[in-house]
């Protein structure tokens, strides 16, 4: 009977208290794998809830149970840091890279972001830019480059990275804007055709996380976060790792 209560003890222990990630679309597919090996270290069950970083944050607000939120930039956790809705200060894990793709058969490589102004191209999918940083930073680029004025009537918004990328893998748009992680990702490598966008033409996009309540599991999945084990998952999905954000950015 000891024995039974002891392994009944450990099994709630280790599963009895879930830890709640919310996490910006861009970053689903690396989270997946960083969500296992995280796993194998501390045997307790993981809850992930994917959308875009301002419906997350609304979300937040209205007092949904996260404890650590993965966003794409570093606006909304500070947002949510400054109104008193986080148990710790923010900090920018890794910089994000905006690309255009397209499943179809356009001269993307040698035109690049131009090749939106052409006739043939009818429809350009973009993440919200209300919601999705991401979306923000591509309407920037298209007003640095000049092409927004040409382009702003063929843009479909998507609610988020995701969704933008959906109409793209679907052929519903000739083209759109993404996240480099998504073109990288094992589901969507080698299909069709991308370019990275100017880094010139949009500011830098630092992703930011932050722990909401106090979970212990919080902190450790934080510093896990920074692991050499998490940042070489997160190079291999075409993101600047922290250790070279900071080095750019030497504020972090």
């Amino acid at each position: 009977m000891v024995y039974i209560f002891f392994v009944l003890l450990m099994f709630v222990f280790s599963y009895g208290q879930p830890l709640k990630i919310a996490a910006s679309a861009n970053i689903q597919y690396p989270l997946k794998e960083i969500v296992e090996e995280f796993k194998k270290i501390y045997r307790i069950n993981i809850i992930t809830v994917v959308s875009s970083s301002g419906k997350l944050t609304a979300q937040i607000e209205r007092g949904a149970p996260y404890d650590i939120f993965l966003s794409a930039n570093m606006k909304y956790p500070d947002y949510l840091y400054n109104k008193g809705l986080t148990a710790k200060k923010p900090v920018v894990y890794a910089e994000g890279i905006l690309v255009l793709w397209s499943m179809k058969n356009i001269p993307l490589k040698e035109k690049g972001i131009n090749i939106l102004k052409e006739r043939y191209i009818k429809k350009i999918s973009i993440p919200n830019p209300k919601n999705a940083p991401y979306g923000l930073e591509a309407i920037r680029a298209l007003k640095n480059s000049g092409l927004y004025r040409q382009v702003r009537n063929k843009l479909v918004y998507g609610e988020s990275v995701m969704q933008s990328t959906q109409y793209i893998y679907k052929k519903l748009v000739d083209a759109g804007f993404t996240s480099k992680s998504v073109v990288l990702s094992p589901r969507l490598k080698n299909k069709g055709v991308w370019v990275e966008v100017d880094k010139r033409l949009y500011n830098p996009i630092k992703q930011g996380v932050v722990i909401i309540r106090k979970n212990p599991y919080a902190e450790k999945f934080l510093k896990f976060l920074f692991s050499k084990k998490v940042q070489k998952i997160l190079k291999k999905y075409g993101y600047r790792i922290y250790e070279q954000v900071k080095r750019k950015n030497n504020q972090y």
